[in-house]
C-alpha cells in the first residue's frame, strides 16, 4: 500500500476518520514528518518494477535477491579472514594466509551457487485450489496451500532487501508446527509482495463465501460465529482502514527513550570490549603480558578513575544503542484495522509487517515499565495463535505490538478501533486485590531473595580475599571492584524490595461475563484481557505454605504461548475462577 493510497492520520490515541484532511497549522511539522517516514519505510515500487503486477503464471524471486545472497557470502568469508586482514595491515604476514584466503574465496562461491539454485527451484503460482509453492533441487517438493486455511500473511525486508526495494512474504496456516522456508516467498518487488497478498486475501474471501452455512473447520474463522464475508473482506490497496494509528515524532522519540534495555546493552559492550581485547591479542597485534605489567605501574588514582569512566561509558553507550535501535525499530509504525484483519507496520531498516485476523487474538496484554508507570503510558500487545513470525523475527511467543506507546487513558479508545472485544473489560470487571497473607509471602520471599544474594556477593568477597596479590595497583583496583559489587548488590535489593511492594499494592483480578482481566503489579506492570471463548482449560493449585494461609495459584491457558498465572490469591477467589471459567448449560 503506497504513501497516495493511504491518506496520512495522527493519532493520540483515537482513530483517524475515514477520509483524508489536510494538516493543521500547528500539526504540519509532524504529518510532514510521518509522510516523509512512511515513504522511506513502505516504497511504492521496486527497482525496475512495472506499474501493474501480473500473478497470472508460474513465478519466482526477483533476480535483484541474487545480490543479497552473494552479500551474506562476502560477510562470512571477511568475518573468516578478519584477523588475516588486521595482521596484514599491521605489517606481518600470518603463515596460513593462502590457506585463510581459499577459505574465504570458498564461502563466497558456495554462497552465490547457493542463492542462484534456491532462486532457480523456488517457485510459486496462483492455482484454483490454492497457492502452489515448489522447491527443491535433489528432492522436488511440492505445497499446496489452500487459500481458506491462510491466516496470516506478513511481510518482511532485511536492510539487504530494502536496498532493492525487496519483500518476503510468510504464509501462517495455523498449523501446531511452523512450515518454516516451506511457506515462505523471497524475494519479491514491493508492488508484487502487496497485490499477492491483496490477491490471497480476496480469493479466501471467495472461497469462504461460497461455503454452505454452518461448514466450519477446526481453526477456521466460521469457527467463531463470526461472518466469514465480514471477517475476511478483500483488502484491495486502495480501500480506507476502518481504523489507522501511527505515531508523531514526538511519541516516537519518547517511546524509543522508555523502551531502552540499558543494563543488557552495558553487558554487552563491556563484553565486546574483552572481545577486542582478546581479538588484538589474536592478532599480535597487542601483547597481553607488556600491556599489563605498564597498566600496574600506572598511579592508583588513574587506574580508580579509568575504572569509573569505563563503567560510566558502558552505561551511556548501553543507553545510546539501546535507544536507537528502539528508534529504528518503531519508525514507520503504523496500525490499521480494515474489516476483520489488523496489520502492524514497524521498521525503519528491517521492516516488518503483521497481518492478523481478529477471531486469532487470544488476549491483550498492556504492558508498563516503572518509567512508563510514572508517565501513565504503556505498550499493547496482542497474543496470537500460531507462528507469526517472519525469517527474522518471531511473534508467537511474546505478541504482536499493536501500539509501542499509548496514554492509559487512550487505550480503551484504542482497543474499541482495534480488537473490540477486548475494550472496555477493564472498566466492567470487579477487581479484588491481593488478601493481606500476600503481603507476608511476598516478605518472606524477598528476604530470601535477599539472603540468597548475600551468599553469592559474600562467597565471591572470600574468594577474591584468598587469591595471591598481584601488587598495590591490582589491589586497589580489587578494591574498587568489590565497592562496585557491594554497591550493585544493594541495587539489585532495593529493586527486589519496590517490586515486591508494588506487586501486592497493585495486583489485581476480575471479569466480567465473557472476559477475565488480571493485573501483575510490579517494576514490570502487566494488564491482561483475556475473552472466556479464548480459554482453553483452567488449573488451581496450592503449596503447602499457600495452604496454610488458605491462598492458591490460578492459571488458564489460552491456544498461543503461554499462561496467565494469578499467584496468592484468596482459595475461595480461585474457585470462583474455576467455576466462572467452566462452561455452563
Amino acid at each position: 500500500m503506497g504513501e497516495k493510497d493511504r491518506a496520512p492520520r495522527r493519532a493520540e490515541g483515537a482513530p483517524a476518520p475515514p477520509a483524508p484532511k489536510a494538516p493543521s497549522a500547528d500539526g504540519s511539522a509532524d504529518a510532514g514528518f510521518e509522510q516523509e517516514i512512511e515513504q522511506l519505510a513502505n516504497p511504492e515500487r521496486s527497482l525496475f518494477e512495472g506499474a501493474d503486477p501480473q500473478l497470472a503464471g508460474v513465478h519466482r524471486g526477483s533476480a535483484l535477491s541474487l545480490v543479497s545472497g552473494a552479500a551474506s557470502g562476502i560477510g562470512a568469508a571477511l568475518g573468516v579472514s578478519l584477523i588475516a586482514i588486521v595482521q596484514v595491515l599491521g605489517g606481518s604476514t600470518p603463515e596460513n594466509l593462502p590457506g585463510i584466503f581459499a577459505i574465504a574465496a570458498l564461502l563466497i562461491a558456495g554462497s552465490v551457487v547457493g542463492s542462484v539454485v534456491s532462486w532457480r527451484t523456488r517457485t510459486w503460482e496462483l492455482t484454483d485450489a490454492g497457492i502452489m509453492l515448489r522447491h527443491g533441487l535433489v528432492t522436488a517438493k511440492q505445497l499446496q496451500v489452500p487459500y481458506e486455511h491462510i491466516h496470516t500473511v506478513n511481510m518482511s525486508s532485511s536492510l539487504m532487501e530494502r536496498l532493492f526495494g525487496l519483500m518476503t512474504l510468510d504464509l501462517d496456516t495455523g498449523a501446531a508446527d511452523s512450515e518454516g522456508e516451506a511457506t515462505r516467498i523471497t524475494g519479491l518487488q514491493a508492488g508484487l509482495a502487496q497485490a499477492l497478498r491483496d490477491e490471497l486475501f480476496r480469493r479466501k474471501a471467495v472461497v469462504l463465501s461460497e461455503r454452505p452455512a454452518g461448514d466450519s473447520e477446526a481453526g477456521a474463522p466460521g469457527a467463531t460465529g463470526e461472518a466469514a464475508g465480514d471477517v475476511f473482506a478483500p483488502a484491495a490497496s486502495d480501500s480506507v482502514p476502518d481504523a489507522c494509528f501511527t505515531l508523531t515524532r514526538g511519541q516516537l522519540v519518547v517511546a524509543a527513550l522508555t523502551e531502552t534495555r540499558i543494563v543488557a546493552q552495558a553487558v554487552a559492550f563491556l563484553i565486546l570490549i574483552v572481545q577486542g581485547i582478546n581479538f588484538l591479542q589474536e592478532s599480535r597485534l597487542v601483547n597481553l603480558s607488556e600491556a599489563a605489567g605498564s597498566v600496574a605501574a600506572l598511579p592508583v588514582g588513574l587506574l580508580v578513575g579509568s575504572a569509573v569512566l569505563l563503567l560510566v561509558l558502558s552505561i551511556v553507550v548501553g543507553f545510546a544503542v539501546s535507544f536507537v535501535f528502539s528508534l529504528i525499530g518503531f519508525a514507520g509504525y503504523r496500525a490499521e484495522r480494515t474489516g476483520g484483519r489488523i496489520s502492524v507496520e514497524r521498521g525503519l531498516l528491517n521492516r516488518t509487517s503483521h497481518m492478523v485476523a481478529l477471531e486469532r487474538i487470544q488476549s491483550i496484554s498492556i504492558n508498563q515499565g516503572l518509567i512508563r508507570q510514572v508517565m501513565g503510558y504503556a505498550e499493547v500487545r496482542a497474543s496470537v495463535v500460531g507462528s507469526i513470525g517472519s525469517a527474522d523475527e518471531t511473534s508467537s511467543s511474546d505478541g504482536v505490538v499493536l501500539h509501542p506507546f499509548i496514554r492509559v487513558s487512550d487505550v480503551d479508545s484504542f482497543l474499541e478501533a482495534i480488537a473490540p472485544e477486548c475494550a472496555g473489560a477493564l472498566a466492567a470487571s470487579h477487581m479484588v486485590r491481593l488478601p493481606p497473607a500476600a503481603a507476608r509471602r511476598l516478605a518472606f520471599r524477598t528476604v530470601v531473595r535477599a539472603l540468597l544474594l548475600a551468599v553469592v556477593i559474600a562467597g565471591a568477597l572470600c574468594c577474591a580475599e584468598r587469591m595471591p596479590p598481584a601488587g598495590g595497583a591490582w589491589d586497589v583496583l580489587g578494591t574498587v571492584l568489590r565497592v562496585l559489587l557491594c554497591a550493585v548488590g544493594a541495587v539489585v535489593v532495593v529493586r527486589m524490595a519496590v517490586g515486591a511492594v508494588l506487586r501486592y499494592r497493585d495486583s489485581r483480578v476480575g471479569h466480567d461475563r465473557t472476559r477475565l482481566v488480571a493485573i501483575v503489579g510490579g517494576i514490570k506492570r502487566r494488564t491482561q484481557v483475556v475473552p472466556r471463548s479464548r480459554l482453553q482449560h483452567a488449573t488451581a493449585s496450592a503449596s503447602p505454605f499457600q495452604r496454610r494461609l488458605q491462598l492458591g495459584t490460578f492459571t488458564t491457558k489460552t491456544a498461543a504461548a503461554g499462561d496467565v498465572v494469578l499467584r496468592d490469591f484468596t482459595a475461595a477467589g480461585v474457585e470462583s475462577l474455576l467455576a466462572w471459567v467452566r462452561p455452563h448449560p
